[in-house]
């Protein structure tokens, strides 16, 4: 055991780490492919409007120079050559679609960053990305102190779901409660990580944490978003690489942040705190699984005017639709991408034209929710 948790150096640090993102990242790729592609019905949500018409061509061949690229930092990690086109590549790729910019891949592009701006001071490359560590925690544990969360992930997901709990003791005021125990524990754990006295064993908690998110979510639990599934196992190796690994020397201090670092820290310092005011995105502030992400409702009046869709089509329920099909974005996604939408009202309006203008005689309404409330229905 002490073999396994002995200090290693920096750079073989460093190199381990880009490692372990090209691995999971190259999966995660693989599994949701056809988001990376244009070979779906799913519409695209570009950025930019001048992104619309790009040639289905040039979105597949973004993919493959990706797992290309991918697969040659598996061998050779550290080649700046390699990080810098991949980087380019994946935000270019992001821009065509920002479905793509998912929490994972958020993430690893910083993995890039981090390492090209630190090339030659391998222990500052590892403090940098400790922070971003300690980021994804705090954040991720604040996201999920609301109603959204015990609703929907805590008694539906876990207890009712994975526990077979009966909705009615899962919907007890106080089992509901219980839910805040776990946006807790990640705050505390990821603020823990902060201290040499507590790092090891807040990275200890954490990674039992993702272990119980595998189990949870993955073939012997739910069985659901298994492009997630090697997200959590990356998160595993960073703790352990970062936390458990490395020379308690590499703390995190003012010098850190200053000159090119600078941008990690408004990305993952500051910007996050704005998504608790809507000024900024739920993905790029560790946003998963916090149970208030906006959602769309499509009420299809008539499928056989959008064959393509009624696969993903089920009966309105009371309250929906008035009897017509239902089509729920996120499950359309989930079914035919195996990745989540990118949960922003901007990016469903896009969505919205693009099948407005495909199938006009559908007779489709939307309905949009955030943070659990009905917004509108068009």
């Amino acid at each position: 055991m002490s073999r396994l948790l002995a200090p290693i150096p920096a750079e073989k640090i460093s190199a381990l780490l880009v490692r372990v993102t090209a691995l999971c990242w190259l999966i995660a790729k693989l599994i949701g492919w056809r988001m990376f592609t244009t070979y779906r019905v799913f519409p695209t949500a570009p950025v930019f409007n001048i992104f619309d018409n790009i040639p289905a061509p040039v979105h597949s061949f973004l993919f493959v120079l990706s797992v290309l690229l991918l697969l040659l930092l598996l061998l050779l990690p550290l080649n700046k050559v390699f990080l810098l086109s991949l980087l380019a590549c994946e935000v270019f790729s992001c821009l065509l679609d920002q479905n793509r910019l998912q929490p994972w891949d958020y993430q690893y592009l910083f993995v890039l960053f981090i390492y090209i701006l630190n090339e030659t001071k391998t222990d500052k490359t590892i403090a940098v990305f400790l922070f971003v560590l300690v980021s994804t925690y705090v954040y991720g544990g604040l996201g999920k102190l609301n109603t959204g969360f015990l609703h929907t992930i805590w008694a539906k997901m876990l207890l009712e779901q994975f526990l077979h709990i009966s909705p009615k003791s899962a919907l007890q005021t106080s089992v509901q409660s219980c839910g805040y125990l776990a946006g807790i524990f990640e705050l505390m754990a990821g603020l823990g990580l902060l201290s040499i006295k507590t790092r090891k064993t807040s990275a200890w908690a954490l990674i039992l944490m993702h272990v119980f998110i595998l189990v949870f979510l993955g073939p012997f639990g739910l069985q659901y978003n298994r492009v997630i599934w090697p997200w959590n196992v990356a998160m595993i190796g960073y703790l352990y690489l970062v936390c458990l690994k490395t020379e308690p020397a590499a703390l995190l201090n003012r010098q850190v942040f200053r000159g090119r670092n600078l941008p990690v820290l408004i990305c993952w310092g500051f910007l996050p705190a704005l998504n608790f005011v809507g000024w900024w995105d739920n993905y790029l502030s560790s946003g998963i699984y916090s149970g208030k992400l906006p959602g769309m409702i499509i009420c299809v009046k008539d499928t056989g005017k959008c064959k393509p869709l009624a696969r993903y089509c089920i009966k309105g329920q009371p309250g929906f639709c008035n009897g017509a099909e239902l089509l729920n974005l996120q499950y359309w996604s989930m079914a035919e991408t195996k990745m989540a939408p990118y949960p922003e009202i901007r990016s469903y309006k896009k969505i919205q034209a693009k099948l407005e203008k495909e199938f006009p005689a559908a007779g489709f309404s939307f309905v949009y929710f955030d943070g659990g409330k009905r917004l509108e229905n068009q």
